[in-house]
């Protein structure tokens, strides 16, 4: 038994297994089975050698660049700076589609009862350490907002940038408490 390379105007067009040649439909066939690497369908043959197809490299165009960017920004976060009747220096807040979602639950509870689920007065949010910070009524909506702003404006650079974006929103944000 052999492997077998059909040959048609200088391209592989077909690989066959057979015991001989001889055993295969009629046309131009190459054993091939001893040859390393093995050539395959859309490789070349002149002068009894075999040459693998080029492929061609793909360069991501600017908007895709900046699309690929959007998106791995989404799980990178958002480094927010409180100021007012709470402060907190730069830190880094996640951003990632769980824990948006987590956060986008508690503000449509807020909305929707005028109470934290549980309805506590204050609700805490995990920063990207793990970090517990701990937010009244009136100061969650405005840190959940910034990040809900940043991860709304990378997924619609992601998603096609249909508002003709050039280049990331920034990664860090200050929000006014009072």
């Amino acid at each position: 038994m052999g492997i077998f390379a059909e040959i048609t105007a200088g391209i592989v067009t077909n690989v066959a297994v057979a015991a001989a040649a001889t055993h295969l439909p009629t046309g131009t066939w190459v054993q091939i089975d001893t040859l390393t690497p093995q050539p395959g369908i859309g490789w070349g043959y002149s002068g009894g050698a075999f040459t693998a197809p080029v492929v061609p490299v793909v360069v991501p165009t600017a908007a895709q660049q900046l699309a690929q960017q959007a998106a791995a920004a989404i799980n990178a976060g958002l480094t927010i700076t409180l100021s007012g009747s709470l402060t907190l220096a730069a830190t880094l807040f996640p951003t990632d589609p769980v824990t948006t979602a987590k956060i986008g639950a508690v503000i449509t509870t807020l909305l929707a009862t005028g109470a934290f689920p549980g309805g506590t007065t204050s609700y805490p949010m995990k920063d990207a350490t793990g970090a517990w910070h701990t937010f009244t009524a009136a100061q969650y909506p405005k840190v959940a907002g910034a990040l809900a702003a940043y991860v709304a404006a990378l997924d619609l650079i992601a998603d096609g940038n249909p508002l003709g974006a050039t280049e990331l929103p920034a990664n860090s944000a200050t929000v006014a408490l009072s």
